[in-house]
């Protein structure tokens, strides 16, 4: 990292991608840093940027991926959930406890695997996809969201946050799931039929620093599971 620099660092390629939910996070945090923009990866291909081979080649990278995390003192870290959960303790958003803090690691790893199953559907080939989609969609979507609307019930009235009395990094990872799914033409879905998640991400989306985020021009267009 540059020594001149007085904000952390957060680099990865064009797009929304697996740094999106750290964003969100460091959005909601209230915390100022550099969104480098690595350039577009050419997922076909596998052929990666001149600015990744770049840092790269310098031994930044841990495991040769990116997201990169860098803070002026010089500390480094790639993977994006060490990231999102070294932003989320360093930041008081992992819950005030022990327990606090796995519930808070529960959600985020529920969040993950469901996410992962749905940005599947963008490698699928049409013969795939057909054979995908209802399942996906029909019925382990559904299964996940009855859950996260359950666990959102569990914690006090239901119309607050997952872990605690405020707000945490599994609030953010659980908005950031529900966000790809409403730019996906699923709104209608949520509000009709998962109520307290509905209110959960539209009570979200008003948080002033989030807000400013969303807004944002800088912003990466939303991702598009069945066009890519």
């Amino acid at each position: 990292m540059n020594a001149q620099s007085s904000l952390p660092r957060l680099s990865y390629f064009t797009g929304r991608g697996v740094a999106e939910k750290i964003r969100l996070l460091l959005a909601e945090s209230g915390t100022e840093y550099e969104d480098i923009d690595l350039g577009a990866y050419d997922v076909q291909a596998k052929v990666k940027t001149p600015a990744f081979e770049a840092i790269k080649a310098a031994g930044m990278l841990a495991f040769d991926k990116v997201p990169l995390w860098e803070e002026p003192d010089g500390f480094r870290v790639v993977q994006s959930l060490a990231i999102l959960r070294h932003v989320a303790r360093t930041r008081g958003l992992y819950g005030k406890d022990a327990r606090e803090t796995t519930a808070c690691d529960m959600i985020i790893d529920g969040v993950e695997e469901v996410t992962a199953r749905a940005r599947s559907l963008t490698s699928l080939t049409p013969d795939q996809l057909s054979e995908q989609l209802p399942i996906i969609l029909g019925e382990e979507l559904p299964q996940w969201l009855a859950h996260f609307e359950r666990l959102l019930k569990s914690n006090g009235s239901g119309d607050g946050f997952f872990v605690g009395p405020s707000v945490t990094v599994a609030d953010t990872s659980v908005f950031g799931f529900l966000e790809l799914l409403v730019d996906n033409g699923l709104q209608d879905l949520l509000e009709s039929t998962y109520p307290g998640l509905f209110g959960f991400f539209e009570r979200m989306k008003q948080r002033p620093n989030l807000a400013r985020h969303l807004a944002s021009s800088k912003r990466h267009p939303a991702v598009q599971l069945l066009n890519g």
